[in-house]
């Protein structure tokens, strides 16, 4: 199963988020929120969305989230991949 995370930070701003952080997947552009909007995390009346992540497998049925209460309120990447390897 691939591991990506989209985001509505710009692809350069992701690049160095990815570098600082060292995250090991690809972190794509989410143009016009509509990921984050359909999975119902788009700020209202904001161009970004709410930290959330989504653990989803290749039939799209989401195992594991966590929708952060603030824009600090984020898993550490190597949980993520943690839950990753439960669905695995």
């Amino acid at each position: 199963m691939p591991v990506v995370a989209i985001s509505a930070d710009s692809a350069e701003d992701s690049i160095v988020l990815a570098r600082k952080e060292r995250i090991p997947f690809p972190l794509i552009h989410d143009v016009g929120l509509k990921a984050a909007l359909a999975y119902g995390v788009a700020m209202d009346g904001e161009d970004i969305a709410v930290p959330a992540v989504f653990v989803i497998d290749g039939h799209g049925r989401i195992h594991w989230k966590q929708v952060g209460e603030s824009l600090w309120d984020r898993p550490k990447v190597e949980d993520v991949l943690a839950r990753v390897d439960e669905v695995r």
